[in-house]
């Protein structure tokens, strides 16, 4: 899920301050729908009020937030992944992120940073008189204004450790009353990718979020009041039980919710098991109201829990997915991740399943995706089921998109477009759900969307995933030329790779080298040279994190 926040030229600046009035966009979007998250299945959804029995258009969606990102200042969204919505109101939804790049962004600059990289956001799009705006929420210090900048605090920070900065990533979440309770899980850098640390329970007043949407465009605060839920590691070891990737609400009118956690048996292991508590939704956010599922029966402590078993082998769960109620069966939704392009449905006849793994069903495959040039490195993930969108008869599910694609210099494709990190929405009508359908077929999506970056120049582009530390090898610079003139040189040389910045180091009659410059161009002409004098130059390469390779030297006698 990590995408790498860094810096862009802050020559980039001046495009916020030409965008930075806040944007209103005339996108019609039937987005009228479910509210909450989880999936209440097809007679719940049927009592809401929805007048497009199709859904809203995948496109749409998919546009709107690009749209959105075209023309972000310091203080919107840009981009950013572990997408879900809660519906407030037939006019206002409030759309959860996980990591959050601020703007401004474009098709041509990528992700500038300079307004800031979050790692949970709240995005409030709200519809009125056939117009829809979005404002962006942070934990604070965002730019104030469209002619000034901030750095950005997440909504929910965690501490920095001696591991490095730990992160809270969104879960799933649902409307209780006027609260939305939405859950977080912590997480660590390290061992690859991150390893999970616990949940915490967030609760958001409606009307503030409400009010929020309403109000300015620069500078939106959201803190919501936090419970951390009691952390619990199997006897086998591995990460904590992990609440909150999914919700079910489920009887008479949703009154029973059902929490799904996962949990890694070893923290570096990718299987990841299944778990399963319950609870009234009125007591949602009462830890202490739970039951946990443990092989046919219900407990009340957690300790107690084990893990949901599958109708064959092992069920392998990522850390965002959904459970939903459509034709007489509940599916387990999921995207497998890495280059997999498919986003599964696993039937069961309960609740807890079995769920049967051997024999999913392909809702979707989505294009664009794979581990290899032609795709631009991208990634598919965290597919989840959307019933703030949904209707009666059509589920949307959202899905997260990024791109592993890294030049030599280590910098990503975020530098270079920012229609990567963008949700992506699919709608799937119930009859996909039935026996002898092929989902594929009846299925809509937006279009394929993404430029080509990557085939532009194939032999600099890497896979971040083939490198322990994500970075390739800081390539050589092969040689280097000095042309001298009256107190001046200027030194050319052959690209090390794109994004390569270059370190020059001088030497003169005394001896010994001493850097004079650091350019991102391949060409320097220094200046203020003596007359008479051999001096010898030298070029070392250097990626973003000021890591250096072989350099080149040359020498020349300045006339």
């Amino acid at each position: 899920m990590e995408s790498r926040a860094r810096k862009v030229n802050a020559a980039l600046a001046i495009c916020a301050v030409l965008a930075g009035f806040g944007i209103t966009f005339g996108i019609l979007v039937g987005v009228r729908g479910g509210s909450g998250a989880g999936d209440p299945g097809p007679a719940a959804r049927r009592s809401q009020t929805q007048k497009a029995v199709d859904g809203p258009s995948p496109a749409a969606l998919d546009g709107q937030f690009l749209t959105y990102s075209d023309h972000s200042t310091c203080a919107d969204w840009a981009g950013g992944d572990g997408v879900s919505a809660v519906r407030l109101s037939s006019s206002q939804i409030a759309w959860f992120f996980a990591d959050t790049y601020l703007g401004p962004a474009g098709p041509s600059i990528g992700y500038s940073h300079l307004g800031g990289f979050l790692h949970n956001s709240v995005v409030m799009q709200t519809t009125e008189h056939h117009r829809t705006s979005f404002v962006t929420l942070t934990g604070g210090r965002a730019c104030p204004g469209p002619t000034s900048f901030g750095r950005a605090q997440s909504v929910i920070t965690a501490p920095t450790t001696d591991q490095g900065q730990e992160r809270y990533w969104d879960g799933d979440g649902m409307l209780v009353g006027r609260t939305v309770v939405k859950f977080y899980n912590l997480y660590q850098p390290g061992p690859f990718p991150f390893t999970a640390l616990g949940t915490v329970m967030a609760r958001f007043s409606v009307s503030k979020l409400s009010a929020a949407g309403h109000g300015p465009r620069y500078g939106a605060v959201i803190r919501p009041k936090l419970t951390q839920l009691p952390t619990y590691t199997p006897p086998d070891g591995g990460t904590p039980i992990i609440w909150g990737s999914a919700l079910l609400t489920s009887g008479r009118a949703g009154q029973t919710v059902f929490v799904y956690g996962w949990q890694s048996p070893y923290s570096t292991s990718t299987n990841q098991q299944l778990y399963l508590a319950r609870v009234s939704a009125a007591r949602l956010a009462d830890f202490g109201a739970w039951q946990f599922y443990r092989q046919g029966r219900w407990v009340d402590s957690q300790s107690l829990a084990l893990p949901v078993e599958p109708l064959l082998g092992n069920l392998d769960v990522p850390s965002g997915f959904s459970v939903v109620k459509e034709a007489g069966r509940y599916w387990l939704i999921q995207a497998p991740g890495a280059g997999d392009p498919d986003i599964l449905a696993y039937p069961g006849p309960t609740p807890w399943g079995p769920f049967d793994n051997f024999h999913p069903i392909v809702l979707y495959q989505a294009p664009g995706i794979g581990l290899n040039i032609a795709n631009d490195y991208r990634v598919m993930y965290e597919a989840r089921a959307e019933p703030a969108l949904s209707t009666s008869q059509t589920l949307v599910i959202s899905y997260n998109v990024n791109s592993e694609a890294i030049t030599a210099a280590c910098t990503s494709l975020a530098f270079y477009t920012n229609a990567i990190s963008q949700p992506r929405f699919i709608a799937v009508p119930e009859a996909a759900f039935t026996s002898g359908a092929d989902p594929r077929r009846l299925v809509r999506a937006g279009p394929y969307i993404y430029p080509q970056i990557t085939t532009r120049n194939p032999s600099q582009w890497y896979n971040q995933w083939s490198y322990p530390d994500g970075c390739p090898p800081v390539p050589a610079v092969s040689r280097v030329t000095a042309r001298a003139g009256p107190g001046m040189a200027r030194l050319t040389w052959p690209s090390a790779g794109i994004g390569m910045q270059y370190h020059i180091y001088v030497a003169g009659a005394s001896g010994g080298f001493a850097q004079r410059r650091t350019v991102s161009s391949t060409s320097v002409t220094l200046t203020g040279l003596r007359r008479g004098v051999t001096y010898q130059f030298q070029v070392v390469p250097v990626n973003y994190y000021n890591n250096a390779g072989p350099g080149a030297e040359t020498s020349a006698q300045i006339p």
